[in-house]
């Protein structure tokens, strides 16, 4: 099994869409067994997988009551077994959390127990910056993915996202999994973005998996309740997360 967690050091900058399309290009390449896990309360993961809104069901009721997660699991049309977060009250999503600051090992656990087959891939959405159930996890993860904009409010935390020290992970913990980084909504007539990409790309390095430029496509897929893959193949976005999918898939071979 190879953990993937796909984070960002603050909300907005598109991570849970990069999640669904990832996972995608995953499932696409050839990966046997994908499992797509909602950890955001946000719950917007599902709805990239055209899973109607009505549907608030989630893992994260189950994590609460400390059931199985098999009546969370939905088998979308592209091949991939997604587990939604679930839409909950404010005093339910204290109880989950709860729940996880009693038994850190239940998530994981339950992770491990679904992808019993070596060649599984599972890649997890979870809350911008710390969270519970993404400090849980982490100690288990093959690798995890930041997720960026070329904007200010990004570019003012880049040495927080080098080391990973937004999620509260301290660099002894850094040194324990593959850390990557995705730019995503590039502007290139921005010029805020034009000027800070030279910067972004000497820091990052290596850790640098790909740009995703900024492209209304996306947010029409959104809409639409699908991937921009199948929304609008020939598009800009569709291209570069093709791109990254295929450094992603590169990366996990490394791992291994």
């Amino acid at each position: 099994m190879t953990l993937i967690c796909v984070a960002s050091p603050k909300g907005g900058v598109g991570k849970t869409m990069v999640t669904a399309h990832l996972a995608d290009e995953i499932r696409r390449a050839g990966a046997s067994r994908v499992i797509a896990i909602d950890l955001d309360p946000q719950n917007a993961l599902r709805l990239h997988f055209g899973v109607p809104m009505s549907h608030r069901y989630g893992l994260s009721a189950c994590i609460a009551s400390r059931q199985s997660w098999a009546g969370a699991a939905i088998h979308t049309s592209n091949d991939i077994y997604l587990y939604p977060h679930g839409s909950q009250p404010l005093h339910a999503q204290a109880a989950f959390e709860q729940v996880i600051r009693d038994d850190p090992s239940l998530i994981v656990s339950e992770i491990a127990a679904l992808a019993k087959q070596a060649d599984t891939v599972v890649i997890v959405d979870t809350s911008p910056g710390y969270s519970i159930a993404f400090s849980s996890i982490l100690p288990y993860a093959d690798l995890v993915i930041s997720v960026m904009t070329a904007e200010a409010s990004c570019i003012s935390l880049v040495p927080e996202i080098h080391s990973a020290s937004c999620y509260g992970i301290e660099e002894r913990e850094a040194a324990r999994f593959a850390h990557r980084i995705i730019v995503n909504r590039f502007d290139p007539l921005s010029r805020v973005s034009s000027m800070a990409m030279p910067q972004i790309l000497r820091r990052f390095g290596p850790m640098h998996l790909g740009t995703i430029c900024r492209d209304e496509h996306v947010g029409e897929a959104f809409a639409s309740q699908k991937l921009v893959q199948h929304y609008a193949p020939y598009s800009r976005a569709a291209a570069d997360l093709e791109q990254v999918g295929s450094r992603l898939v590169q990366t996990i071979n490394s791992l291994h």
